[in-house]
C-alpha cells in the first residue's frame, strides 16, 4: 500500500525545487495532496490543478474591466467563473471526504463559508493549485 504522507511530502519537495515559490496555504495543500494519494486518484490532483489554473485566468480577465469588452462577454466570463468556483468546491469536497470530521469542518469553514474571508482564502488556495498546474505540466513535458 502507498504511503500517502511520504508521497505528498515528496511531491511538494519536487514542487518547491521546480518553482522556488512558497505556497500560501502549504499545510492545507499538503493535507489535500495526502488525501488524494490516500484515495489513490492522482487524476483528482490533475483536475483540481487544471480547474484552478483556468479559474485564475478567468479571475484575471474579470479584473481587467476593460471598456473595450462587451457587457455580454463580461457576463459570460462571470458565469464561467462562478461555475468554475462551484466545480472547484466539488473537487475539494470530494478530496476532504478523506479528512476526519473535525478537519473536514475546519476546512469548510475556512474555504466554503459565504463571506469575504472564506472567498479570499479559497482564491488563495486556488492560486496555489494553479502554481502546481505549471509544475505538473513541466513533469509531463520531461516525460516525453
Amino acid at each position: 500500500m502507498i504511503d500517502a504522507k511520504n508521497e505528498a511530502e515528496k511531491f511538494l519537495d519536487e514542487f518547491r525545487s521546480f518553482s522556488n515559490k512558497e505556497l500560501k496555504n502549504e499545510i492545507d495543500v499538503f493535507n489535500l495532496i495526502e488525501a488524494i494519494y490516500k484515495k489513490d486518484n492522482f487524476q483528482l490532483l490533475e483536475d483540481v490543478a487544471f480547474t484552478s489554473k483556468y479559474c485564475i485566468g478567468l479571475f484575471r480577465i474579470l479584473g481587467q474591466s476593460s471598456t473595450e469588452v462587451s457587457e455580454e462577454y463580461k457576463k459570460d466570463i462571470t458565469e464561467n467563473f462562478t461555475e468554475t468556483i462551484v466545480k472547484i468546491k466539488e473537487l475539494f469536497s470530494n478530496i476532504i471526504s478523506e479528512f476526519n470530521e473535525f478537519d473536514r469542518e475546519s476546512f469548510k469553514s475556512r474555504y466554503f463559508e459565504m463571506n469575504q474571508s472564506a472567498l479570499s482564502n479559497l482564491m488563495s488556495l486556488i492560486n496555489d493549485f494553479s502554481e502546481i498546474k505549471l509544475f505538473l505540466n513541466s513533469k509531463k513535458r520531461k516525460s516525453f
